[in-house]
């Protein structure tokens, strides 16, 4: 049987933690706690797995195993859980970036943008 998912490998806690120390640390917000994806999306250490959270994130696989990628962590990265449900052909759509200290979907942002400028 040909694994594909993260999920089917055991995930510990040591693995989980390198994971998150590759993720952007932004100045002035403990890093233990607050990184970026790649996106730009805010995450936050205590939601990882959740996906109702708007700072949630889970493990990626930057060139996916059905690529021929690997579970070594030089192949996984932290993502927004939105960010990683959104892959085309192994590249990330960004659907969640952050907006200060909130994460927003650049749809929306571009949306209220012309609303505000059409006065509406």
């Amino acid at each position: 049987m040909t694994r594909t998912k993260l999920e089917d490998v055991r995930l510990t806690q040591d693995v989980i933690w390198k994971v998150w120390a590759k993720g952007e640390i932004f100045a002035g917000n403990d890093p233990v706690f607050w990184r970026k994806d790649a996106c730009g999306a805010w995450i936050y250490r205590g939601d990882h797995g959740k996906r109702n959270s708007e700072y949630g994130w889970v493990i990626d696989h930057i060139k996916p195993v059905s690529e021929g990628g690997t579970d070594k962590i030089s192949n996984l990265r932290p993502v927004h859980w939105s960010n990683a449900m959104r892959k085309a052909y192994g590249n990330m759509e960004c659907r969640v970036t952050a907006e200060g200290v909130h994460n927003s979907k650049p749809i929306q942002r571009v949306l209220l943008s012309l609303r505000s400028t059409l006065g509406g």
